[in-house]
């Protein structure tokens, strides 16, 4: 992949997913949340707000597997506090990351990284790409499966 170089591809298991449902698409809803994982010290990461539907959104995000219970206690609030239509969680997945450089200029990462999961079985959760780093949420029983897939693809 010319201009596309990737440095490194790692897995973390240590991380939970957190999704607040149906949030209204107001301004200061995700100020609250976020305000309210601040007061309880939870460190949060990777932050995907899915595309509206009708006046509300999806606000998913991932915390350390370790400060899942307080991030529950903040955000079984929400419903009550900002209208959320509800919470879901999940301690039963995992981060597979590959990190360099270039990654927005070449689609074909893309394609070939889930192309290579997808062939094995393997669905994603979550995605998200910057132009340093393609991070994927998936299953944690299958992430050795998916760091080697991803490593035997991109290592050279």
């Amino acid at each position: 992949m010319s201009g596309c170089s990737i440095d490194t591809i790692v897995c973390d298991v240590d991380v939970a997913k957190v999704a607040v449902l149906g949030v209204p698409d107001r301004p200061g809803i995700a100020a609250h949340l976020f305000s309210a994982l601040k007061e309880a010290q939870v460190p949060v990461e990777m932050v995907i707000q899915s595309v509206m539907r009708g006046d509300v959104n999806d606000i998913a995000f991932l915390i350390k597997d370790s400060r899942i219970g307080e991030a529950i206690d903040v955000c079984r609030k929400m419903p009550g506090e900002i209208g959320a239509q509800g919470v879901t969680f999940d301690t039963e997945i995992c981060r597979v990351a590959l990190y360099g450089k270039g990654f927005s200029d070449r689609p074909e990462l893309l394609s070939d990284a889930f192309s290579a999961l997808a062939e094995r079985g393997i669905n994603l959760e979550m995605i998200v790409e910057t132009p340093e780093s393609l991070c994927c949420i998936l299953a944690k029983s299958r992430s050795e499966e998916a760091l080697d897939i991803l490593k035997k693809r991109f290592d050279s």
